[in-house]
């Protein structure tokens, strides 16, 4: 019961936040409708615009042009790059497996180790906030290009001929998508299936660890443009029951200086903070003003005193080049993060053994190659447990995090 009524505590929340936004998704349904009529009125099908109500695609000879053109440089190189894509596959196909069952397992027990496995709902102001919407719209653009875009480099690096390609609009996000020649592909060695059928995942796996990589050494990968320079430290929560609460400070502010001293970094604050008692009335200037807060005892230290906030460094981006912008940093540093998580959760979601991902045209090849008996019971067993294992993480997920916007 409890489950159920996490199920619909969901869709209402869903309901809720759709509600909450009718006048822009109206004005979305409008535009889209509008560009529906004129699909319809310029007769765009007899240039290869087709797909409406529901999508837009253009297929297009020059995609098949250009992707040809890529294979065929150093079609051995391509080869090499998806063998190593088809360990890569089976390693993925693993290690999801391994990660859905692990975290299923700690989601049962109320471990804090859990994770919350819930599908993206790309709806702006329901499913992401219109802040995140922008990045995760890129993220899964690329996804979808690069996906594609490998799928149909290791066809042709293999002479399996594309039927056809073209270029995708799924409402907000672009795409492509490339169409293999399924007789020629079904009819080619088990090797060439293999390699074919892991491009995407492993294409989508090797730009999310990049992706990751420069979100890690972001500092490092930003110096040559820019000079990162301390501005004070960012309130990024305040804590109810807590002076902070009733002072007027907010999420979001920038504390600047206490008591007449400069803050420049969080270091600074616990210096300045080892030096105040309960009950002493400190001065918060920030970016919106002064504060006056009298500060409390800290609960598990009696001596420590608080004033109930959360806190991170806040810095500023000093271009070195005069054309750079100081505000292209952030938006930047959000657009690698959101590919990393989206690049890699795709990659080993699509390995998964299921239909109609790609998991499980993989596994059926592989146990053809291998000769093994009954591969048809075998692959609707995995087909089972891989949507059993994703939905349960799903459900329970739901259950103990809610309906989350990212």
């Amino acid at each position: 019961m409890a489950l159920l009524a996490s199920i619909v505590a969901t869709i209402s929340a869903i309901i809720a936040a759709i509600w909450a936004n009718v006048p822009f998704l109206a004005a979305y349904v409008l535009v889209w409708v509008i560009i529906c009529v004129a699909w319809w009125a310029f007769k765009a099908e007899r240039y290869g615009l087709t797909g409406p109500p529901f999508y837009l695609i253009y297929r297009t000879a020059r995609f098949n042009e250009l992707i040809r053109k890529i294979s065929a440089v150093r079609p051995m190189v391509w080869r090499t790059i998806w063998n190593l894509g088809i360990v890569t596959g089976a390693g993925s196909m693993v290690l999801i497996f391994y990660r859905l069952a692990s975290n299923l397992g700690y989601l049962m027990a109320g471990s804090p180790q859990a994770v919350s496995v819930e599908p993206i709902l790309p709806l702006p102001g329901v499913g992401v906030t219109f802040e995140t919407f922008p990045f995760l719209a890129l993220a899964l653009s690329i996804c979808l290009i690069s996906h594609e875009l490998s799928h149909g480099i290791a066809s042709l690096a293999e002479r399996i001929p594309l039927k056809s390609t073209g270029g995708l609009f799924l409402h907000a996000l672009m795409g492509a998508f490339v169409e293999p020649d399924e007789e020629k592909l079904n009819q080619a060695r088990h090797v060439t299936k293999l390699r074919v059928f892991a491009a995407g995942s492993y294409a989508n796996l090797i730009l999310g660890i990049l992706c990751m990589l420069l979100v890690a050494n972001f500092a490092a990968t930003i110096t040559p443009f820019y000079n990162i320079v301390s501005s004070g430290v960012t309130i990024t929560g305040v804590s109810p029951n807590f002076p902070a609460h009733s002072s007027g400070l907010q999420a979001g502010d920038t504390l600047i200086a206490i008591n007449g001293t400069k803050i420049a970094n969080s270091s600074e604050l616990r210096h300045f903070m080892a030096n105040v008692v309960p009950g002493d009335k400190v001065d918060l200037q920030t970016q919106r003003g002064e504060f006056i807060v009298r500060t409390v005892a800290d609960p598990s230290n009696s001596t420590h005193a608080l004033i109930g906030v959360n806190l991170q460094d806040s810095i500023k981006f000093v271009p070195k080049v005069a054309f750079l912008s100081g505000d292209l940093p952030l938006p930047l540093f959000r657009a690698e993060y959101w590919a990393s998580i989206v690049l890699i959760s795709v990659a080993l979601i699509n390995m998964l053994p299921a239909f109609p991902f790609d998991g499980d045209k993989f596994l059926e090849t592989t146990l053809s190659l291998l000769g093994v008996r009954g591969d048809r019971q075998i692959r609707i067993v995995a087909n089972g447990a891989a949507y059993a294992i994703l939905l349960l993480n799903v459900a329970l997920s739901l259950y103990r995090y809610g309906f989350q916007r990212l």
